[in-house]
């Protein structure tokens, strides 16, 4: 679980990230860092207070 943490977090966080980016840029599209991060940072927080509502309680 926490790859795919770090994978939504930061694009170095998962070699599957660097693969698509490297993939869009042949494409001629440009992910920076801080584009991914803008939808990475808020989909990780919402991923781990998910998580800790289910594991909290028990």
């Amino acid at each position: 679980m926490s790859s795919t943490f770090a994978g939504n977090l930061i694009t170095i966080g998962s070699i599957a990230n660097l693969i698509v980016i490297e993939q869009a840029a042949a494409c001629g599209v440009n992910i920076t860092f801080r584009e991914h991060a803008r939808v990475g940072v808020p989909v990780t927080l919402a991923s781990l207070a998910v998580l800790a509502a289910w594991i909290g309680p028990r």
